[in-house]
């Protein structure tokens, strides 16, 4: 095993798209594939293809309180993320990467 001489992004953006049976609490079963593509497409439009990523996470452990979208390296969790928060998301740690 060799350890990256620095890290490949900048910054991930993990959504989780963890899916269960309909019904049972899974970010996946509230849109969050969705989610996923848009700030997907959103990074791609800000030409911040290999220094950013937009990740789809299979579980976050936080499905409950889902959809989830954390980001690293910062370690911020965001929770019960709707559409309406993805301008916010892409403000923050998106558009802080074209400046």
């Amino acid at each position: 095993m060799e350890e990256f001489p620095k890290p490949p992004f900048e910054r991930i953006l993990f959504v989780c798209c963890n899916e269960r049976e309909p019904g049972e609490d899974a970010c996946a079963n509230r849109g969050s594939a969705e989610l996923q593509k848009k700030l997907k497409d959103y990074m791609k439009s800000k030409d911040l293809k290999g220094r950013c990523r937009i990740s789809r996470a299979m579980c976050l452990g936080q499905c409950a309180v889902g959809p989830n979208v954390c980001v690293y390296p910062e370690n911020v969790w965001y929770h019960h993320v709707t559409e309406k928060d993805l301008g916010e998301i892409q403000r923050r740690w998106i558009d802080s990467m074209c400046s």
